[in-house]
């Protein structure tokens, strides 16, 4: 019989705020370092987890399991074992609440990652998903300058109910002070890069980087690739988010 134990991995910053959460919420919880527990239970991870197969094996059999996306091998362990999956990247409500404190941090890592106030600075936003919609949200409600690019027509479709300028990603980015990249894949080559200002700063928010480094050290421009921007600076707003999304799983 599966008891009510949530067992959550507290290495993660934001986690031990869904600890503190759920633990609030009156649920008997543990952490993975003091778990005691030798049957079924709630095994919760950050999204960001990537599991060995031995760490899956270890789980007890007919558990839940709450963490990011598993690959084919790993689920296959799971079913082998009757453990339940809940991908907590598949929860919209989730994702972009995520997406929304991801824009709060990018916010400060541009006014820290520039030398002029941001009012007074053009931004291009690459893509048009659920973090480039928070992003664009966000600075329209500032009043400052940006552009979107995307080659989706979807999104570009979308992104012209905001009445800002909508430009594909062929388009040149030499006007920018401030690049901000959500799309995973490396759409900003050197041939592109060699265009934009000397003074221009490039934000990474996807999840696979946008430039090759190399290009990046050789001519000089400053870039930050900002991976996992809610857990380092909102963890107690990320792991409450995190322990709502596991309840709401729960009640599916």
């Amino acid at each position: 019989m599966k008891t009510p134990t949530f067992v959550i991995d507290t290495s993660d910053t934001r986690m031990f705020y869904t600890y503190r959460y759920l633990q609030n919420k009156k649920y008997k919880v543990c952490s993975i370092a003091n778990n005691t527990e030798t049957g079924a239970a709630y095994y919760c991870y950050g999204p960001q987890k990537r599991f060995t197969n031995d760490e899956l094996m270890n789980i007890p059999d007919r558990s839940d399991l709450f963490c990011g996306s598993l690959n084919d091998m790993q689920k296959k362990i799971l079913e082998i074992k009757n453990i339940t999956h809940h991908n907590l990247l598949s929860d919209e409500i989730f994702a972009m609440d995520n997406a929304l404190l991801t824009a709060e941090g990018a916010l400060m890592l541009i006014i820290r990652g520039t030398n002029v106030s941001i009012f007074g600075e053009k931004i291009a936003i690459l893509g048009y998903g659920r973090v480039g919609k928070a992003m664009a949200t966000l600075l329209k409600g500032l009043d400052v300058d940006f552009s979107i690019f995307s080659n989706d027509y979807t999104e570009q479709s979308m992104a012209r109910l905001l009445g800002k300028k909508i430009y594909d990603l062929d388009s040149e980015f030499n006007d920018y002070d401030v690049i901000i990249n959500t799309i995973p894949a490396k759409i900003l080559p050197l041939s592109k890069l060699k265009g934009a200002k000397k003074s221009c700063y490039i934000l990474d928010l996807a999840s696979y980087s946008g430039v090759e480094m190399c290009d990046i050290n050789s001519l000089g421009l400053a870039y930050d690739n900002a991976l996992g921007i809610p857990g380092k600076y909102s963890p107690k707003t990320a792991g409450e988010i995190l322990a709502q999304s596991i309840l709401r799983n729960l009640e599916v």
